[in-house]
C-alpha cells in the first residue's frame, strides 16, 4: 500500500530572513511536508498554477494580493496569513478576503502554524465549491464572534481599570475649579491624585500592548541566576509584615546562558513572583529552583511542537512554586487570555500572564503553570541556552 504523498507548501515572504525564520518554524509544524518559496507575487501565482500546492503561507502586502489573486482565478488554495503584530487592520482584510486563517506574527510558533495549517488542509479535501464555501463562511462567523467577543471583553476590562484612576483626576479638576485659595497640603493633594490617576492609565495602556504587540527583544547571552536574583530582590518589596512569606532557594550553579531580553524577563519573573505572594494573603512558601535539562528523543515530538525544543538540545527551567490557594481547575485553561483574573475587582487587569507568554514565547521558550498536589501553584519556563538558539 502506497504511503499518501506528503503535501507541498508554499511560502510566499518578499524578506529572505522573514522567509527562513518561517521556514524553520514550518519544518517543525510538518517535517513531512514539501516546501517551495517565493518572494513575489507573479512567481507565486506561477507555483500554483500547476496544481500541486496543498496550501499556501503569505505575510504582508503580498499576501493579501495572493488570497484576492487566489479567489479571483478559482485557484483550490487556502492561503494561511501572517500579520505584522501592529496592522489589526490587515489581519481583517485577510479575513474579510477569505484567508483560511489569519494570525499575528507574534502568535507564530510551531503548534499555530500546524493547526492553521490542518484546518487549510481540511478545506482542501472538501468535495465541492459549495461546500468548501460553506466551511469557509461557518469559520469566518466563528472567528467574527470570537474577535468580537475579545474585542468587547478588552473594552469592558480598560473601561473598568480606568475608571477609578479618572475619578481621581475629576476630583483633582474639581478641587482646581473651586474659587477658594488652596493651601499647600491641598495642592499637594491634588498633585498626588493627578500623578496616581495618570500613573495607573499608563500602566494600564502600556500593559495591554505589551501583551497584544510586544517591542522587538534586545537579546543578549545572561546567566539566568543573575536575572532571577534581580527580579525576586524587586518581589520582595510587595512583603507584607503582617503575612510573612518565607523564600527558598534552590540556584544550580554553572549553568549556561540563557539568550534573552534582560529588562523583559526579569519583567516575567518578577510578576510571577508577585502572583506567588499574592495567593498567599495569610503567609507561606515561595521556592525558587533553578535547573539544566537536556531534551531527549521521547520528548521531541511534545516539545518540538510547543517549545522549540528539539532532541539534544540543552535548556535552562526556572520554577517558581507557592504554598496558596492554587488555581481553581475551571480557571486553568483561561489564565493566558487577556484581561481574564482571579484576582478581586481591582486587584488586577488580567495582562500578567497573556504579556509573559507573549514573552517567553519570542523567546523559544515554554511556560507552563499548573497547580501542584500539595496545594498551591507551580510556574514553570524553560527557555534555550545561548548555545542552543536557532540561527
Amino acid at each position: 500500500m502506497n504511503s499518501p504523498k506528503a503535501p507541498c507548501l508554499l511560502l510566499l515572504v518578499p524578506d529572505e530572513t522573514r522567509g527562513e525564520f518561517i521556514r524553520h518554524l514550518l519544518r517543525a509544524a510538518k517535517p513531512d511536508a514539501e516546501f517551495i518559496s517565493a518572494t513575489r507575487l507573479d512567481e507565486a501565482l506561477r507555483k500554483l498554477e500547476g496544481g500541486s500546492v496543498a496550501a499556501a503561507i503569505a505575510e504582508g502586502a503580498e499576501g493579501i494580493a495572493l488570497i484576492n489573486s487566489v479567489c479571483e482565478q478559482g485557484l483550490d488554495v487556502p492561503v494561511v496569513f501572517i500579520a505584522p503584530d501592529d496592522d489589526g487592520d490587515l489581519l481583517d482584510q485577510a479575513r474579510a478576503a477569505g484567508a483560511s486563517e489569519a494570525i499575528f506574527r507574534s502568535e507564530l510558533s510551531p503548534a499555530t502554524l500546524q493547526n492553521a495549517l490542518h484546518y487549510a488542509l481540511l478545506w482542501r479535501a472538501q468535495e465541492t465549491n459549495d461546500e468548501t464555501a460553506a466551511s469557509k463562511a461557518k469559520h469566518a462567523e466563528i472567528v467574527s464572534m470570537a474577535r468580537t467577543e475579545s474585542l468587547a471583553r478588552l473594552a469592558s476590562s480598560i473601561s473598568h481599570e480606568v475608571r477609578n484612576p479618572l475619578s481621581l483626576i475629576y476630583l483633582a479638576a474639581d478641587f482646581l475649579a473651586r474659587p477658594k485659595p488652596l493651601t499647600e497640603e491641598a495642592r499637594a493633594n491634588i498633585v498626588g491624585y493627578l500623578r496616581s490617576g495618570a500613573g495607573r492609565i499608563e500602566e494600564v495602556i502600556t500593559s495591554a500592548l505589551a501583551a497584544c504587540a510586544p517591542r522587538e527583544l534586545s537579546l543578549a547571552a545572561h546567566d539566568a541566576n543573575d536575572i532571577v536574583e534581580e527580579a525576586l530582590r524587586l518581589a520582595k518589596t510587595r512583603l507584607r509584615v503582617d503575612a510573612p512569606v518565607q523564600f527558598h532557594k534552590d540556584m544550580s550553579v554553572g549553568m549556561p546562558a540563557i539568550f534573552a531580553d534582560r529588562s523583559r524577563m526579569v519583567s516575567a519573573i518578577h510578576h510571577l513572583l508577585t502572583n506567588a505572594i499574592d495567593a498567599m494573603p495569610d503567609g507561606g512558601d515561595l521556592t525558587v529552583t533553578t535547573r539544566v535539562h537536556s531534551f531527549t528523543s521521547s520528548e521531541r515530538a511534545e516539545w518540538q511542537r510547543e517549545g522549540w525544543f528539539r532532541a539534544g538540545d540543552v535548556a535552562v527551567i526556572i520554577e517558581i512554586a507557592d504554598t496558596g490557594h492554587g488555581i481553581p481547575p475551571d480557571k486553568l485553561s483561561h489564565i493566558y487570555e487577556l484581561f481574564f483574573t482571579t484576582k478581586p475587582a481591582g486587584h488586577g487587569a488580567g495582562l500578567g500572564l497573556a504579556t509573559i507568554k507573549k514573552i517567553i514565547q519570542l523567546h523559544n521558550g515554554r511556560i507552563a503553570i499548573t497547580n501542584r498536589p500539595e496545594g498551591g501553584v507551580l510556574a514553570e519556563l524553560t527557555l534555550k541556552t545561548a548555545a542552543t538558539q536557532p540561527v
